[in-house]
């Protein structure tokens, strides 16, 4: 109990000086010249693309029994999206993607900003809904079509639930008793943490590994994939008919959240189609809009997402979308209940820092790399190469 108060009290002191720090910054006015150079970079007015996961009305207690990156509260969410509409238009994705078309050196009066979430969580509809709704806020919400409508969980939900199970039990990941070859896996991924080793391990291997795993730690322990808690869930097709319905724009997100660039290029080909499809079924219109699950890309997989009828994609990477860029590697900023806290609560000032970039553009927040060379044609190799995952488990 005094190791977890200490903690506490680090972290918070850890909150206090981030907030300290950004509020010398913005009583400076460097988040305005922060802003001035990223539109002269960008080539005109500025077009940020925010990726959300899962809304909660309670952040703690849900964040004690699920991966807390992928959260934000409603409060938190409501407040994020009105500061960034004070000084920005928030627009659909479509006309985001119309802006970065528009000749370089073009200035509106004001930058854009538009909203996504990934993964078609349920809550998407019981709590995000609403609140976007309430501010009139267009958003794109990104399914994979696998999941929807089914009792099935998410890979990196249970195993983020199963490895923290591990280390409540004190059982070394290095050791945890699985079969050889999928403990060898999970040793060859171990991190110090839950967190650090769902990243690890997402980065490293292909879907089927990954669920292979996933069944292994579950039989381990004695759970399924049904035990995790509710807020896991996904929506169902009426969920998201309700929300198609509603003017929010429906997404692809492969079949399976699989990672496109972890797999061969006809697996890849063949998430993209059957996720395509399987919208098409359902809503009775094609998705236009693509995010590659954890961010993870290769320009044979950006080839494919066009050739499978998507009109563009995003990534995770948090820089600075461009006149011109290519329409299938729009850059988004993730953000949880965390971007925006200062040392208990709510940061304006944080707030600021975060979501104008300073602290990116300062160096003082971690870059996520997304793209990453096509892989040899060699037979047989089925995993992907190392990369640093940054903050891939909110994606």
């Amino acid at each position: 109990m005094a190791e977890r108060a200490d903690f506490s009290a680090r972290w918070i002191a850890k909150r206090a000086v981030k907030a300290a720090l950004a509020g010398a910054l913005t009583a400076a006015g460097i988040h305005h010249a922060v802003r001035l150079v990223r539109r002269r970079q960008a080539g005109g007015s500025r077009v940020l693309i925010l990726s959300y996961h899962r809304v909660t009305p309670d952040f703690a207690a849900t964040a004690r029994e699920s991966l807390a990156s992928l959260l934000v509260s409603t409060d938190t969410l409501r407040r994020q999206l009105e500061l960034v509409g004070r000084r920005n238009d928030i627009v659909s994705l479509e006309e985001a993607r119309r802006v970065l078309a528009e000749p370089p050196g073009r200035r509106r009066r004001r930058d854009v900003v538009a909203v996504t979430l990934d993964d078609g969580y349920a809550d998407n509809a019981e709590h995000a809904l609403p609140i976007l709704a309430a501010l009139k806020v267009p958003a794109t919400v990104f399914i994979p079509t696998g999941y929807i409508g089914t009792e099935r969980r998410l890979p990196h939900d249970r195993l983020h639930a199963a490895l923290t199970e591990l280390g409540r039990r004190g059982v070394p990941f290095e050791r945890a008793g699985l079969p050889s070859p999928v403990q060898a896996l999970l040793t060859a991924c171990a991190e110090s943490g839950p967190a650090a080793t769902l990243d690890r391990l997402i980065s490293r291997l292909p879907h089927d590994r990954l669920v292979a795993l996933a069944d292994a730690l579950e039989a381990r322990l004695g759970r399924t994939e049904r035990d995790l808690p509710a807020g896991t869930r996904l929506m169902t097709w009426d969920e998201v008919r309700a929300l198609d319905a509603a003017g929010i724009d429906v997404g692809g997100h492969t079949v399976n959240h699989a990672v496109l660039s972890n797999l061969p290029l006809a697996e890849a080909r063949r998430e993209l189609g059957a996720c395509r499809d399987h919208v098409l079924e359902h809503l009775g219109k094609p998705p236009r809009h693509f995010a590659y699950p954890n961010g993870y890309y290769t320009p044979a997989v950006q080839r494919e997402v066009g050739a499978a009828g998507f009109e563009a994609a995003v990534t995770i990477e948090d820089e600075e979308n461009r006149r011109g860029q290519p329409a299938y590697g729009l850059k988004r900023k993730v953000l949880w209940e965390n971007s925006t806290l200062g040392p208990v609560s709510w940061s304006g000032v944080v707030a600021t820092c975060n979501v104008e970039g300073v602290f990116a553009s300062l160096g003082l927040a971690r870059p996520v790399p997304g793209v990453r060379p096509d892989p040899l044609p060699e037979p047989g190799v089925r995993t992907a190469p190392e990369a640093d995952a940054g903050h891939r488990a909110a994606s």
